[in-house]
Order: C-alpha cells, then sequence, then structure tokens
C-alpha cells in the first residue's frame, strides 16, 4: 500500500510539472516568438565559449526548449550564411582559448569558405591566450580579416603545454596500489597512478604529438597573418604583448573596444546597422535551406559504453551508448531516402566490446549498399578510433587527436590503507577467481596472470582490426600502434586515416560515393532525431514513477538495473572489472 501512495504521488506530481511546462511550450513556440529578419544583415557569432561536438543535453547551456547548438549546427549556418545575399558580413567574439584543435579548423574552413564569397569577418577579443597554455582562441581569430584586441587586455598566446599529475607516491603512502596493466609502452592514460613521471616512450610520443599540433598552428598563422614561420615563433616566445605592441608586430590589426570593433563593421557593411545573432538566424524560415537527397549523421560523442547513453539534462558530458549507435546506423541503412551515412566521431575511447559492437554496425550499413564516410572532430581515438575502421573513407582533421591502439586495465587495492586503519575485510566465495577484481584484497599471480591473458587477446584483435581494414602489414601496424596518439596529419603520414578536412570534405566524398552531383545540395539529417532538453526532462520524470513518455506503461522490471545507472552516473558504483580502451590524460579539454 505505501509503494501505491508513493507512487501515486509521485504520477500526480509528474503531471502537474508536465501541465505546466506544456504551456511554456505553447508560449515558447507562438508565432509571436520570431523574429522577422532585415534584408541586410551582420550575422553575430559568439565563440568565446565554442559549441560542442554533442548537445549532450546540458540544460544551463543550451536551454530548457533546445538542444544546445553543436559544432555541426554552427557550421551548417555558417555556410548557409555564406550563400544568403541578405548576410553581408561576419562579427564574431573571441574568448575560448581551451577549446579543441578540431573544432577550430572546422571553424577556420567555415570563415575561410563565408570570406570566399565576398563577404567580410572581423573578430573581437578582450583578451588573447588566457592562461598561456593554449592557443585556440588566437588559432581561430587569425583565419579573420580582421582582429580587434579590447585596449586593457593582452596577447599571452604563448604556447602549447601538458601538465599530467603522477599519483603513485602519494597513493603509496596512503596504503593504495594500483593493479592490472596495458598493451603497451605508449599508452600513456594509466602512468597517472603508476608511474612517478613520464615514462620516456610517453614522453617521447606526446612531445611529437605536442610538435604536430603546434607546427600547424604556426603554418597557418603566418600564412594568414603575413609574418614568416620563424618571426612568428620569436613573437610567441617572448609574450606577453600588450595590445599595441602585438599591433605593431602585426599579431592583430586594431586595438579598441567592442563598440569600435562594432563600428568598423557598420563602415564595412553600407547602409545597414543590424546586428542578427546565429539564434534569430536559425530560426529564420527565409534562409536558404539544403533540399534534396538526404545524408544521414549519426555522431560517437562522448565515451563509449554498453547500452543506452546516459547523458543527463544537467551535464556537460555526452556519452556515446552503443546501442543507440547501432540503432542509428541500423536506421540510417534501411531508409531509402538515405544515400549515404556521416558518422561523426569525437570520443577519446571507451569499452572494447561497444566500440567493436559499434564498428561491426558500421560494416552492416556498408553491406546494406549505404557508403560510410568517417568525419573525426578533435579526438577519435582509441576505441573512438576502432569505430571508425570499417568506414570507406576516414577523414580526420589536421589536428584531431587519434590512434591510440592499445588497451588497458586498473583497479586500486586499498588493503594496506585499511589494515592503517584497523579494517579487516573477508572474503566468502565459490571459484578461484571469484572476487579478483577486488578493492580489498590484492590478486593472486594466477590473476594477474588472466588479467595479462586478457589484455592480450583484446590487443591482438584490436591490432587485427587494424591490419585488416587499413590493409597494414603486422610490421608496419606494430610501428604505429602498442598505444602511440598521433595528430590528423601524421594519423594520414601512416596510412591510419584517408584524407584531411572537416565536415565539408567529408560530405562532399559522401555524395560522390553515393552518385549525388558535387554541386548538387543535400540535407544532412541526424539519426536519431534530435530531441530537446525539454524532452529529456520528461522521460528523465516519467522514469521516475515507472513510466516512459513513449508508451505509458509500467516499468517494474527495469527498476533494479536502472537504480544501478542511475548509481553509476554518481561514481557510487562501478564494473571494476571492464577492460577499457581509454581516453588520453585530460589535457585536450
Amino acid at each position: 500500500m505505501r509503494r501505491y501512495i508513493v507512487g501515486l504521488l509521485a504520477t500526480v506530481g509528474a503531471l502537474c510539472l508536465l501541465a505546466v511546462v506544456g504551456l511554456a511550450v505553447l508560449i515558447a513556440t507562438s508565432p509571436f516568438s520570431a523574429r522577422s529578419l532585415p534584408q541586410a544583415m551582420v550575422l553575430s557569432v559568439d565563440l568565446r565559449d565554442v559549441p560542442p561536438e554533442s548537445g549532450g543535453g546540458d540544460l544551463l547551456r543550451g536551454g530548457l526548449f533546445a538542444q544546445p547548438r553543436t559544432i555541426v549546427d554552427t557550421i551548417q549556418l555558417l555556410w548557409q550564411a555564406a550563400d544568403d545575399p541578405r548576410v553581408v558580413g561576419l562579427f564574431v567574439d573571441i574568448g575560448d582559448e581551451t577549446a579543441g584543435l578540431g573544432r577550430v579548423q572546422e571553424l577556420r574552413q567555415a570563415i575561410a569558405h563565408f570570406r570566399g564569397k565576398g563577404k567580410f569577418a572581423i573578430g573581437f577579443a578582450e583578451s588573447l591566450g588566457g592562461d598561456g597554455a593554449h592557443l585556440s582562441d588566437y588559432y581561430l581569430a587569425s583565419a579573420l580579416e580582421q582582429i580587434w584586441l579590447q585596449p586593457s587586455g593582452s596577447f599571452a598566446v604563448a604556447g602549447l603545454a601538458i601538465e599530467t599529475p603522477f599519483l603513485k607516491e602519494g597513493l603509496d603512502r596512503l596504503g593504495i596500489r594500483v593493479e592490472g596493466g596495458k598493451r603497451y609502452e605508449y599508452k600513456s592514460a594509466p602512468d597517472s597512478f603508476t608511474e612517478t613521471g613520464y615514462p620516456p616512450p610517453a614522453r617521447e610520443n606526446l612531445q611529437r604529438l605536442l610538435d604536430s599540433l603546434y607546427g600547424q598552428f604556426i603554418d597557418d598563422v603566418s600564412r594568414e597573418r603575413h609574418i614568416e614561420a620563424g618571426r612568428l615563433r620569436q613573437l610567441i616566445d617572448t609574450v606577453p604583448f600588450t595590445p599595441e605592441k602585438a599591433r605593431e608586430e602585426k599579431l592583430i590589426d586594431r586595438v579598441g573596444y567592442r563598440a569600435d570593433a562594432l563600428d568598423d563593421a557598420w563602415t564595412r557593411a553600407g547602409n545597414t546597422r543590424e546586428l542578427v545573432t546565429l539564434a534569430d538566424y536559425a530560426a529564420d524560415g527565409e534562409r536558404p535551406r539544403p533540399q534534396g537527397d538526404v545524408v544521414a549523421m549519426v555522431r560517437v560523442s562522448g565515451a563509449i559504453v554498453s547500452g543506452g547513453g546516459r547523458g543527463s539534462p544537467f551535464s556537460e558530458e555526452a556519452t556515446a551508448g552503443a546501442d543507440d549507435i547501432v540503432e542509428a546506423l541500423e536506421q540510417a541503412a534501411a531508409a531509402k531516402e538515405v544515400k549515404a551515412i556521416l558518422l561523426r566521431i569525437d570520443s577519446p575511447g571507451g569499452t572494447y566490446p561497444a566500440a567493436d559492437a559499434i564498428a561491426d554496425a558500421v560494416g552492416r550499413a556498408r553491406s546494406a549498399g549505404k557508403p560510410v564516410i568517417v568525419s573525426m572532430g578533435d579526438v577519435a581515438a582509441s576505441g573512438g578510433y576502432l569505430a571508425a575502421l570499417r568506414g570507406d573513407v576516414i577523414v580526420a582533421e589536421p589536428t584531431t587527436i587519434t590512434a591510440s591502439i592499445g588497451v588497458f586495465g586498473l583497479w586500486p587495492v586499498a588493503d594496506k590503507l585499511l589494515a592503517s586503519l584497523g579494517v579487516n575485510v573477508e572474503r566468502l566465495s565459490v571459484g578461484a577467481n571469484a572476487g579478483m577484481y577486488s578493492m580489498f584484497q590484492p590478486p593472486t599471480a594466477e590473476q594477474r596472470a588472466a588479467v595479462a591473458r586478457e589484455l592480450d587477446h583484446v590487443y591482438a584483435e584490436f591490432t587485427r582490426q587494424v591490419a585488416e581494414f587499413r590493409k597494414l602489414p603486422p610490421t608496419r601496424v606494430d610501428a604505429v600502434a602498442r598505444g602511440r596518439v598521433f595528430s590528423g596529419a601524421d594519423a594520414r603520414r601512416n596510412g591510419l586515416v584517408d584524407e584531411l578536412g572537416g565536415l565539408q570534405l567529408a560530405l562532399n566524398i559522401a555524395k560522390a560515393k553515393a552518385g549525388i552531383a558535387e554541386n548538387r545540395a543535400v540535407e544532412i539529417r541526424p539519426f536519431p532525431p534530435e530531441t530537446d532538453n525539454l524532452q529529456k526532462i520528461v522521460d528523465a520524470v516519467l522514469r521516475l514513477t515507472g513510466m516512459q513518455s513513449a508508451a505509458p506503461t509500467l516499468a517494474a522490471s527495469r527498476e533494479l538495473r536502472e537504480f544501478r545507472e542511475l548509481l553509476a552516473r554518481f561514481g557510487i558504483a562501478q564494473h571494476a572489472g571492464s577492460v577499457r580502451l581509454p581516453p588520453l590524460p585530460p589535457l585536450w579539454r
């Protein structure tokens, strides 16, 4: 009876919430909420927070009634604005110094396309360079025709830096050891827990990665700013600069406030002083929208996990649920109107079975007659790279961080810590290896050998797939595997990706593979259809009451599983024995 009353009250509360939300939706979607746009305008794009790869459901970023605008959405709007005669120019607010370089290169290409239509592009920043450890804001700004910097700001673009905390000595003092292993010496993610500093192979590999990324930055900026590459390196090595010094060295164009930069935009725009935000432009029904043949867009964004994605409407962190992605690929392959599939990957890795399931679904989609073109974002490493392997063509940005062909499995053991606290843990078990991943008792020598065999098996299978689908001999695979990470540019030189470029290049290849004329417009349609944050909140509320929005039936049989998933989101529960294809150290976000 008590459970019945609690369920009834929860249902009544959910229905009341839905009624209030429904009224708000009617107001927000009324015909009076859209703004009528002028016939001549300057498009304002706020890139002080570069859009993410996936909406992910972050309520604070995206608002209640819409998904956050993704990088793909933003790129498509810039393409459309380039062809829209009403848009005469672009005004960009700059300030995200830590954005992923893959997304920055996507934006640079879209801005170049916009400028190629004879339209101006002006950018304003309060400061450039931030904490001196990254350079994304200036890399993006250098693609613009003119850069304005506020007089009270600074130019502090100092290069790229990696800082990795190594916890082994601290854990040793606490009485915590880390069990497990890795395959092989370049797989650097576990080193934070098992080493006291960078091992030589990891140091060599990460330094090469930094050199490649920085070299691309130098080449592109020196070309755009007409500064000799050697001189640009010298300037960056002597920052910070005052805005006036940066202008004298041709690193920027003008010093002034945002209002001054806008006045310059109005001078270039001619007779209009209409500044239209990207959000208003996206809501406009008159902007040019591609129609015709359909190219499906399937996203793999975030850590790859088994089952469905576990993203929350209140969280920025996206996860890529293998079940959802496999289903999306199956639907796209079966849809008659879909001529090709774009698989957009931005993932640092995940569990091997989940990544392998996505790779299998890619192969099945191709077998069904649909070309699958992979477009890589900031990161497509480890399990993210495995998911890409069976595509017809793999396209990466030159600064995409990819490969990391390797595996590791780790778990902590706190027996010494517990003993020092006077805590005794005893185990009762059936089966020789039951409890082998325990956090309270160390594994036996036989159990450590079993873990090593599992790692060997996963690594052998991963490298076998690389050899098969990239058509590389085993010796060549060994030279690019063992956990090494590459920039997209180095990955192409090593035969791990096919082409360097962004979404537009991947779309052009998809059209060619599908027999669609290059100059023919196509619709990029997401699979599955995107839902807004409101729908995600409704689904979450109904799940809490034991109901589903798609079918109002009780879900008592799934209560235990969903409760475990809820605990896992808060880090309370874990599957200690899973072997993961891991992300890089947390350096690139």
